[in-house]
Parts: C-alpha cells; structure tokens; sequence
C-alpha cells in the first residue's frame, strides 16, 4: 500500500513525551491553536507542529494520459517544537527565560539525531530557534528541526 500522508509530528510528539520528564504536557496543532494567550498554557510544556514539507522532484519517465504512475518521491519534512516556560520570581521574563533553557536542552537531545519510524525517514536535524512570545512571567520558545521521508 502508498501513503501519500504528510510527515506524521505525532511520532515527535511521543517521542519528547517518552525523553523529557520535565513537560507536564506535550501537545499537537490542535491544542497549541486552542491556547488564546500566554496566561493560558500550562508551562512547562511543548507543541508539535508541522511546518513545511517539499517534495524533491522525481524522474516520471512517462505514461499515457489518464493514467496514473506508481512514484515514490523523497519529501523535506520541517516541524516545529513550542516550548513555554513561566517564572514569577522576577517579573521581567528574564527568569522564565532562565527556565526554558534546560527545557530546550532536554528536547533537542531527544529529538537531534533521531530518525522517525517512517519511510525513508532519516535523523533529524536543528535548523533554527527563535522566541516567540515573552511576557514577565511567560516565555515561549519555537525550534524548527527537519527530517525526510517518502510519500508514494
């Protein structure tokens, strides 16, 4: 059987679930989108979410028109990881940052150099980290990391 299905940020999400006993939650599209405000998470915690995929050009070789050919081609999967952290001792965020750090630190170890159980899946890699939001006591944090597999 072909799965043409997008990358499944479900095995991300079990995998964190499975290495970082610190997140109380760690959560997928649907419960990030549900979050109205920074007051609203539940810190510390984490969001998988599927950021872009792009499929490499395949040789087609030909066929006759109206029919369809088997094709199995590689897709660049990235994703993203949410993190929120919360500190109250100081009031400037500065500490809430402070708290994110080892919270970072335990989800890229679980997550670079893994390889997702999925078709031609290969080890994960970080691409990039930014903040996303902060308040004084909230800060939220988003890593893209990148993957491969094959749809067809």
């Amino acid at each position: 059987m072909t799965d043409f299905a997008p990358f499944d940020v479900n095995l991300v999400a079990a995998r964190i679930k499975d290495q970082v006993d610190a997140l109380i939650l760690v959560g997928n599209a649907a419960d990030y989108a549900a979050v109205r405000s920074l007051a609203d998470f539940r810190p510390p915690c984490a969001f998988v979410v599927l950021a872009t995929e792009r499929g490499d050009q395949s040789a087609t070789g030909s066929s006759s028109p109206g029919t369809q050919s088997a094709m199995r081609q590689r897709t660049v999967a990235q994703f993203g990881v949410v993190v929120a952290a919360r500190n109250y001792r100081a009031g400037t965020g500065a500490a809430a940052a402070d708290d994110l750090r080892p919270l970072l630190a335990a989800v890229r170890a679980a997550v670079v150099g893994w390889t997702p159980e999925t078709p031609g899946g290969r080890p994960c890699q970080f691409l990039r980290g930014d903040l996303t939001s902060y308040d004084g006591a909230t800060a939220l944090w988003t890593d893209v990391f990148q993957t491969q597999h094959f749809i067809g």
